[in-house]
């Protein structure tokens, strides 16, 4: 007689703290490209204040959290949270992907919308080719086009030049592709070797960075495997230690992390200062996601309140505001010089944020969802 099959894992409930670090994270990205590309001239003292105030809370913004000459901190903790993300289910269950289910899901789960962004930067680029706007910033983000078959595939990851095509920041998407494609061997090596031989791997590739930085553009080294492989495996790793309790971190921790962090950006710049700079960082996000796990073990009836739910519906959208917020902004100001000929600074701020928004509304509801939908909420405590 055969045994009863057991019934499959039941799905992890979602985890709003990471919602809300996601959240948070795709909101950084976005209003910092929001006031660094809102590029027209302020005029008159109201405008002028405006700018500047916007100035100060981003030169807040780099001083306490930017590893300077690398990458956006927020782009880092994608990474770790990415890992995390990845790892957790099967890390929780015991059992490693089931490579055809895995691959299926991974590739509803990024490709739509990634299509979808990788298209509406090309057609920035067709728009700004065939009526130029005379804009420095969007004559620049009109042009590398030569890769536009390697980002459709998604294959950019392993192009060693930049791609730009009105959307370039899909670039770390295809970085992100290619690490969930290695995943179901990192899960193997993961058991066989240990988590940490595996991130001497990993560590091995991020210093070779420095190598291959002699040979090839900085723009492709930055955002390739090599560079940010370490903080994906971090996150895997993260997810690891929390699900076997061993993960006490406090925010002391944090505190004197990220004190480090500050003191390295003090330091005289010395060759690879960037990456030991990044590192820091990297551990800094990784630390500061761990404890907002336990917080919300400790407070599961948080989950319930007005500002938890905004920011997680902020966490939900936010793939989608990472993936289309850059052609958004730079159809905004096409618009405004070419259709409107206005170059109204708190009209652009406008534009850039309301079609920001209606993008990403319109990406996340008839893009995402219909080929991935979100995971069941977590049962209300």
């Amino acid at each position: 007689m055969l045994a009863p099959v057991p019934p499959a894992p039941a799905r992890p409930a979602r985890l709003w703290s990471l919602d809300i670090f996601r959240g948070l994270c795709a909101a950084l990205v976005f209003l910092s490209h929001w006031h660094l590309w809102s590029g027209f001239a302020p005029q008159g003292g109201l405008e002028r204040s405006v700018r500047e105030f916007f100035e100060n809370i981003y030169q807040a913004c780099v001083t306490l959290t930017w590893p300077t000459g690398g990458h956006h901190p927020a782009v880092l903790c994608f990474f770790v949270l990415s890992g995390f993300c990845i790892h957790y289910p099967y890390a929780r269950r015991g059992t490693g992907p089931d490579w055809r289910d895995y691959y299926r899901r991974r590739f509803l789960r990024i490709f739509p919308v990634y299509w979808t962004a990788a298209l509406l930067g090309l057609l920035f680029v067709a728009t700004e080719t065939l009526h130029p706007s005379g804009n420095e910033l969007l004559h620049f983000h009109a042009t590398a086009v030569s890769g536009v078959a390697l980002r459709l595939l998604g294959a950019e990851g392993f192009y060693p030049k930049e791609i730009i095509a009105g959307n370039y920041i899909l670039t770390t998407i295809g970085t992100e592709v290619i690490m969930y494609a290695l995943y179901p061997w990192i899960y193997r090596l993961a058991t066989r070797a240990g988590w940490l031989g595996l991130g001497c791997v990993f560590l091995g590739a991020h210093l070779l960075s420095l190598l291959l930085l002699v040979f090839f553009t900085p723009f492709w080294v930055f955002n390739s495997v090599f560079m940010l492989g370490i903080f994906w495996w971090a996150g895997a790793f993260a997810a690891h230690l929390f699900l076997q309790g061993r993960d006490r971190v406090s925010w002391l921790h944090i505190g004197l992390v990220w004190g480090t962090f500050l003191a390295l950006k003090a330091l005289p710049h010395f060759y690879g200062l960037n990456l030991i700079k990044q590192a820091d960082w990297g551990l800094v996000c990784v630390l500061t996601l761990l404890r907002l796990l336990r917080v919300e073990e400790r407070h599961p009836g948080w989950v319930v309140l007005g500002s938890v739910r905004s920011l997680r519906y902020l966490g939900k959208i936010s793939y989608s505001l990472y993936a289309v917020h850059t052609p958004a902004i730079m159809f905004s100001s096409w618009m405004l010089i070419v259709v409107a000929g206005c170059h109204d600074y708190f009209w652009q701020l406008a534009l850039t944020l309301g079609l920001s928004v209606a993008f990403t509304i319109a990406t996340h509801y008839l893009v995402e969802t219909r080929f991935y939908p979100p995971a069941q909420a977590a049962p209300k405590p």
